[in-house]
């Protein structure tokens, strides 16, 4: 198994190359360092419970037909499909802090309370309420005109809706927290953060409450 630090440079260096394209000039902007405010135990236990998380992954996906650029619709619907039941069967009694474990929980809701704090906060939280499922899906009833969307379940190993909106994290704090591989990503659902298999649409952990906007439901 690849070491963890080896891991969190790989990613550093993908993300790199992604944000700044495969050569790079003197005009070119600089991709910002990224400034993750953990101890360097609790970091560990991110990043190890996240390998084992794509290690499981890539154990499904070596037990469902695969799909390539000639697959069709209905081929990279159905392996999708057979993704997600895959990975909510191996992941069967999975709980809230499995991933997000008290300690970095702790570490991310001192990281995420000092942003949101700072003069820059009230831009922040602007920008977290766009395709938030619980603004963007949840329609004044007076307003008729403005479309329902489906309502997105803030639990471990529950489903996202393909068709739910997905809200907006901003570049500034994926800066300030932990680098992820392709395989997951940070949303906000409502006020909590959670983590979000890419591909398969499944709610692998999450911090409730770390979005101090009351005027965003829970």
């Amino acid at each position: 198994m690849m070491r963890p630090r080896a891991v969190l440079l790989r990613l550093a260096v993908l993300g790199s190359v992604a944000a700044g394209g495969c050569s790079t000039t003197s005009n070119e902007k600089i991709v910002p360092p990224q400034t993750v405010e953990m101890d360097a135990e609790t970091l560990r236990k991110f990043q190890h419970e996240i390998e084992e998380y794509v290690e499981l992954r890539q154990s499904v996906l070596k037990q469902i037909p695969p799909i390539d650029a000639k697959s069709t619709p209905a081929q990279i619907e159905a392996h999708q499909k057979s993704l997600t039941q895959a990975i909510m069967a191996y992941r069967k009694g999975a709980k809230r802090g499995d991933i997000f474990k008290p300690e970095v929980e702790a570490a991310v809701r001192r990281t995420l309370y000092r942003e949101f704090a700072s003069p820059e906060g009230a831009a922040l939280l602007k920008d977290i309420k766009q395709g938030n499922p619980k603004v963007e899906g949840n329609p004044i009833p007076r307003d008729p005109s403005k479309e329902v969307k489906p309502a997105v379940t803030i639990a471990v190993n529950a489903l996202y809706p393909d068709s739910a909106p997905f809200s907006s994290v901003p570049p500034t704090l994926l800066l300030k927290l932990p680098l992820l591989p392709e395989q997951v990503r940070y949303r906000f659902v409502g006020r909590a953060l959670i983590l979000r298999d890419t591909e398969a649409n499944v709610i692998l952990d999450y911090i409730p409450d770390v979005v101090p906007d009351p005027s965003i439901p829970r």
